[in-house]
């Protein structure tokens, strides 16, 4: 008998700055009640709908649509007329980031779903993090998750293990084998611990040294550190004079996956991964070398293509960018996958329009243009209004004609920000 999949709930990335905004409002008003009478129940009531929107916010995953609930996505789909779901064919990408900073000592991912245009952010200091990437990214597509996804869903594991094997000594090690030692590393890695990762790492290269799945891996890992913090004491010790630890395992991240592409051979899946490594650190031409070799053994690699249109974009070739994504949205055979033909399809028409028509390009800088202007027009009405609110309250019972001034002042730039909110909102989309 068939069980409907359960149901996995799990908040998005919250806007905390509204909410302290709306708190320091409240505190404000409080302190001046008798300035503001009975609006002070108004401001108290934005307040707590607030508090009860970013308390309800989340996304639900039954196994096959992702769904936000709470007031905020009603609200936001009464407003602007747009479904608060997606399903999994809708779906277009879906990326992972680490964050620079740790939280309690561990590693903070940040996870960014995107599709039939709707964009969601989730973090990974939540107790359901695990459970949901675990869900979400098996029933996804491979196509669609980036390295750092596809990492998270096959090694974030819990880590249980007695004491012997998390030291990586002693005589019962000889019988562990090298895929148990690569599992172990890579758990490890993701969580942070990176001493203990090495150690694994060494111990299952050790034994399989001419693994290309298992170099690729140990590139990422060294990559990754090079990006947090310092080098391990044993790379230290080897560092050149005159290297820096992060340049030190930048460059054994790049023998590994060096070596790794020349052991892979006809793997143009390994090949695809190698050159979305390269591309992730600005590597381009090493990106692009990768790309067009996994290309070469299997034409059917989308990932490549949309790297190779990528990495083409960045070089500021418009015609190859064109080609690459009219040639993603060609190969495309899975059902699972035609949405990614239409994305590349609609950015291979926008590029397009962009080459052949000037008014359009014209048109699209200054809405460029505009929108830089518009954040921080929005930015300093922000500034204006609070220092202008707080003059307000603070000059009430001393100057009536400061009060008005500071009060008509705080209500324009109220009015000004909102207005940048909304035109930010309607020139954010791309012209057709």
């Amino acid at each position: 008998m068939n069980h409907p999949p359960t149901k996995i709930a799990i908040r998005t990335r919250q806007p905390w700055f509204w909410l302290l905004i709306a708190t320091l409002l409240l505190a404000g008003a409080l302190a001046a009640g008798n300035l503001y009478s009975r609006g002070v129940w108004l401001i108290a009531a934005v307040f707590v709908a607030m508090v009860v929107g970013f308390a309800c916010d989340a996304i639900v995953f039954d196994g096959k649509t992702l769904r936000r609930r709470g007031p905020g996505a009603w609200l936001y789909g009464l407003l602007l007329g747009r479904r608060q779901e997606i399903t999994l064919d809708e779906l277009e990408t879906v990326s992972s980031y680490v964050e620079e900073k740790r939280r309690r000592g561990a590693l903070v991912y940040h996870t960014i779903i995107s599709g039939a245009g709707l964009r969601w952010e989730i973090r990974s200091h939540q107790a359901k993090y695990r459970a949901f990437i675990k869900s979400f990214f098996g029933a996804v597509s491979p196509n669609k998750l980036d390295p750092r996804s596809r990492h998270l869903l096959n090694y974030w594991q819990e880590i249980n293990l007695p004491k012997l094997l998390e030291t990586g000594k002693g005589s019962s090690t000889t019988g562990v084998s090298p895929q148990s030692w690569r599992s172990l590393a890579n758990q490890f890695a993701l969580e942070g611990n990176f001493d203990t990762a090495t150690r694994y790492f060494r111990l299952a290269w050790r034994r399989e040294p001419g693994n290309a799945a298992l170099l690729y891996e140990m590139g990422r890992f060294l990559q990754l550190r090079a990006m947090l913090e310092s080098a391990p004491k044993e790379i230290r010790k080897r560092t050149p004079r005159g290297m820096s630890p992060q340049v030190s395992c930048a460059r054994r991240a790049d023998a590994c996956f060096r070596l790794a592409g020349r052991l892979a051979r006809e793997d143009a899946a390994l090949l695809e991964r190698i050159g979305e490594s390269y591309f992730e650190i600005h590597q381009d031409q090493l990106a692009e070398r990768y790309f067009t070799r996994a290309l070469r053994i299997n034409s059917g690699r989308l990932r490549a293509s949309i790297g190779l249109a990528e990495v083409a974009f960045r070089g500021g070739r418009l015609a190859h960018v064109i080609h690459f994504y009219r040639s993603t949205s060609r190969v495309v055979e899975d059902e699972t996958d035609l949405s990614l033909a239409r994305l590349a399809e609609r950015r291979a028409d926008y590029y397009e329009r962009l080459r052949r028509d000037e008014e359009f390009l014209d048109a699209e800088v200054s809405r460029l243009n505009l929108l830089h202007q518009l954040k921080w027009a929005r930015r300093g009405a922000m500034v204006l209004f609070l220092s202008s609110w707080f003059f307000h309250l603070a000059s009430y019972q001393v100057a009536d004609s400061f009060q008005t001034i500071s009060r008509e002042i705080s209500a324009t730039a109220a009015v000004i920000w909102l207005s940048t909110i909304a035109a930010s909102y309607l020139f954010s989309q791309r012209g057709n």
